[in-house]
């Protein structure tokens, strides 16, 4: 029964490194767009995510709901790969 939990578990955990893997990226890109500004698809990494941002913060409450969603839902994969690995083993 316990080895139920762990393909869950592994979707849970592929999941949650996605979106650390998507965050490290955009940090990583934002930074070689300031220091190396005349690279192309880079260059506009920080001006895209504050007008992502900007969109957000305009839509009021409907902005503010699909924040929570996009962050939560990497926090609520973190957590269900916690509850599996404890059921797991």
């Amino acid at each position: 029964m316990k080895k139920l939990f762990i393909i869950p578990m592994g979707i849970c955990w592929l999941y949650f490194m996605s979106g650390v893997v998507a965050l490290i990226a955009i940090h990583l890109s934002i930074l070689v767009s300031v220091f190396v500004p005349n690279i192309p698809f880079i260059s506009n990494v920080l001006t895209n995510v504050l007008d992502l941002l900007a969109t957000l913060g305009d839509a009021g409450f409907v902005g503010l709901t699909a924040i929570i969603a996009l962050v939560g839902q990497y926090f609520l994969a973190y957590r269900l790969y916690l509850f599996f690995k404890t059921r797991a083993s």
